[in-house]
């Protein structure tokens, strides 16, 4: 008996569009290649110790929470506001508006004219975004009418021109100092557009949210209301291909690793796109011209984590990062992307997060925390971290390497956390190589498709998507099936995608509004 539809991939797209597909009573089958859903978004535990495992937190942009809310009943109570702080030899500060940092930036670099122009602006990003949502609110859910489109128009000049990276280099160029102009025009992701910059700063400061009991704990309950709404949940399945029928040239269903079919008449794929086409449906399904340029196209960055169990208290550590959840260190203002060339020595001079959630959210044994280290890093760098190639068999050496590596972080991370390394009981280090075993993301991405508007491979298409796929019944969800990536567009997605399974309108009105 085949299900009505399978979805491929346990992470945020797919559990949000497995749930509603579920709680409108359709026969679904979510089938995850690990042993639990959450892809990026998934943690684990170590000695007692529980990390979040990629994301450290999210945004909502008015989007992610109402489809929380609408999914599991949640409310404010159910997340904490995470607090950011910049740090480096000239500022301390944390980032709690725009027109704060415009202030703390001035009185770091009093003789710098560019900061107010270009802070200006800034707020004038910060002002659309505030006039046009709320982390709790439905601009693109609940809020569709004529009205919201009236509000939006005044904009749309401004909003197009924010929309490049070029713009931001010009905006960032009022900035005479040489470092400082630098770390503003590439800090990000790569070639980010204006717009994302700007509003960074705004969501920074008002937007980002952290869900009690850890990141883990929000996707178990997420998966036990699919499996309460009838939906059938199968971890520890890799998919190798998706079967279409060449009588039909339809979907008929899923063929796992393990040589099992399980039937569906409809599929929802909820994963790595470049992996869709190279071979879980097949590069003689896509246009050979598609096929080069999705193989070329460049991804967002690579990210290098450590993961530290302590034996401060969550007092004590919270105390030491000055109450921040998330403080950035930058030992210097070059926004580095390491590359496969990079020297040995590229993540010693890196800016690193440091991410601790443990005072709203305990995860470690009492008198004790947890706390993770991040920056960017390069999947193939060093031979692929001297394990000689991509392979999930991991060589001595690269082991050995990466403890090394992290150890070059947690140095980092001492300049702003003295003594950091005398009180590890605990430490894992996660390599690109890492993520991408767990993620099944090409390379450990972590984002989907780059953010520069010139080379991503949604941006000069029609629309900025790409949900639908040359097989009627196969709809592509997730952050590379909607540009921008991240948990935004993932969970977006996979709301307008189960809206499309129903033969709905793709932003049909959130049922809880």
């Amino acid at each position: 008996m085949a299900h009505d539809v399978a979805v491929i991939g346990a992470g945020i797209a797919g559990q949000v569009c497995a749930n509603y597909l579920a709680r409108d009573g359709l026969d679904v089958v979510m089938i995850e290649q690990n042993h639990h859903a959450g892809g990026n978004m998934s943690g684990f535990t170590r000695n007692g110790f529980t990390f979040d495992g990629g994301d450290q937190s999210f945004e909502s942009l008015g989007i992610v929470l109402p489809i929380l809310r609408d999914l599991l009943g949640v409310g404010p109570d159910d997340f904490v506001q995470a607090r950011y702080r910049m740090v480096s030899d000239d500022f301390d500060f944390f980032i709690d508006s725009p027109a704060q940092v415009e202030e703390e930036l001035r009185r770091a670099f009093p003789d710098e004219p560019g900061i107010a122009p270009l802070f200006g602006e800034v707020k004038e990003v910060s002002r659309f975004l505030s006039e046009n949502y709320d982390p709790w609110g439905f601009p693109l859910l609940n809020d569709t009418g004529p009205e919201s489109a009236l509000r939006i128009a005044p904009w749309l000049p401004r909003l197009k021109k924010w929309s490049t990276f070029r713009y931001r280099e010009k905006a960032c160029s009022v900035i005479e100092n040489p470092g400082l102009r630098r770390w503003f025009t590439q800090v990000g992701y790569y070639r980010m557009p204006y717009l994302f910059f700007a509003g960074f700063w705004h969501i920074w400061s008002y937007d980002y949210w952290y869900p009690v009991g850890g990141m883990q704990h929000l996707h178990d309950r997420l998966t036990t209301r699919f499996v309460e709404h009838g939906g059938t949940a199968r971890f520890n399945t890799e998919v190798e291909r998706i079967d279409v029928d060449p009588s039909t040239g339809l979907a008929a269903g899923i063929i796992t690793t393990a040589g099992e079919r399980i039937e569906a008449k409809k599929v929802v794929y909820a994963g790595d796109y470049r992996r869709l086409v190279d071979s879980v449906l097949g590069p003689e399904h896509f246009p050979t011209r598609f096929v080069n340029r999705i193989r070329s196209a460049r991804l967002t960055e690579e990210i290098l984590t450590v993961y530290l169990g302590l034996s401060w208290s969550d007092d004590e550590l919270s105390d030491l990062l000055g109450g921040a959840q998330h403080p950035f260190y930058f030992p210097n203002y070059d926004v580095i992307f390491p590359q496969p060339d990079s020297p040995e020595e590229v993540h010693r001079s890196m800016w690193v997060a440091l991410n601790h959630f443990g005072k709203e959210s305990p995860s470690a044994p009492e008198g004790k925390s947890a706390l993770t280290l991040q920056t960017y890093s390069s999947f193939p760098w060093e031979n692929y971290w001297r394990n000689g190639s991509a392979s999930h068999r991991r060589t001595p050496e690269y082991r050995a390497f990466k403890q090394e590596v992290g150890m070059e972080l947690v140095h980092l991370a001492e300049r702003l956390v003295p003594s950091l390394s005398d009180r590890i009981e605990y430490m894992e280090v996660g390599t690109p190589l890492s993520s991408e075993r767990f993620s099944m993301n090409t390379n450990g991405s972590t984002g989907g498709w780059c953010y520069d508007d010139q080379v991503s491979p949604l941006w000069r298409l029609p629309s900025l998507n790409r949900i639908r796929t040359p097989v009627a019944n196969l709809l592509c969800a997730g952050h590379y099936a909607l540009w921008p990536g991240g948990v935004i567009s993932a969970s977006l997605c996979g709301r307008i995608v189960a809206n499309l399974v129903e033969g709905k309108p793709a932003l049909k009105r959130l049922r809880s509004a």
